[in-house]
């Protein structure tokens, strides 16, 4: 059922995904022909035409990496929260394996626009820059990529079952539950603040102290620095992991035991 419930989300949302994909495209691509217009033709009313196809492109970058964020919690809220919902909760299946294919497919979409964002963005500098980024040099001269990415995972996972939670409990509220999602999410973004603030003052102390007090060399402090990075990541990582479990159970007893359509 699960694999059902995800081709169906698949099905339901890539109709969404496709136009802004191919728009992500075609920005790339126009900004790479202007630049190379730029260079080859010194011309004021260019400049001008630069000038205001670089807002554009810059809105436009903004636009597609937040839209998954966007379109999603669309979703979601339409399936889960109006009278569309009576349909979601007829499937023959249990409310964790519903939520669960919601937010897989919601995570995978929102890895993927990131990568393809990611390789405009590249391809963007390059087409300014005109200065080759050899990505093999970067991969290989991070010691902490792997944790990096792992982060970076886990905060997308992070940040929608956080929308999910909070269109979830907007359902305790009768009226303007819109407006009710967003204060939770606010309060639920500012909870996790302060609990990973909390978690990592320690480290933060410790960095603080090897600045302050080292007496050797610069190589020293560096390689000091950089054995503390490790054991903030496997935290940082796992604070996230875990409130993110903690919200996916709390929007299943929330959908599961406080279901309030409208």
């Amino acid at each position: 059922m699960l694999t059902k419930l995800m081709k169906h989300e698949l099905k339901a949302t890539y109709r969404t995904f496709l136009p802004i994909y191919i728009g992500l495209a075609a920005i790339t691509a126009l900004a790479a022909i202007g630049t190379q217009v730029m260079r080859n033709f010194n011309n004021p009313i260019l400049e001008i035409a630069l000038g205001f196809g670089i807002i554009i492109v810059a809105l436009s970058y903004v636009f597609v990496f937040i839209s998954p964020y966007i379109f999603l919690s669309l979703r979601f809220y339409r399936t889960t929260a109006t009278r569309e919902a009576y349909l979601t909760f007829t499937v023959p299946a249990d409310m964790k394996t519903i939520l669960f294919a919601k937010f897989t497919i919601s995570f995978l979409w929102t890895i993927l626009t990131s990568l393809l964002w990611l390789i405009s963005f590249l391809i963007f500098m390059e087409c300014i820059s005109d200065n080759f980024i050899n990505l093999g040099d970067l991969f290989s001269e991070n010691e902490t990529l792997l944790y990096q990415i792992l982060s970076v995972a886990a905060g997308f996972a992070n940040n929608i079952l956080m929308i999910f939670t909070a269109i979830c409990l907007s359902q305790l509220v009768r009226d303007h539950r819109v407006i009710a999602s967003i204060a939770f999410y606010a309060a639920l973004y500012t909870v996790q603040q302060i609990i990973s603030i909390i978690a990592l003052l320690p480290f933060m102390i410790r960095t603080v102290d090897i600045i302050s007090l080292a007496e050797t060399s610069e190589v020293s402090v560096q390689n000091e620095l950089l054995g503390e990075q490790l054991p903030v990541y496997l935290l940082t990582i796992g604070l996230t992991l875990g409130m993110s479990v903690a919200m996916f159970f709390l929007s299943n007893h929330i959908l599961k035991k406080k279901l309030n359509l409208i």
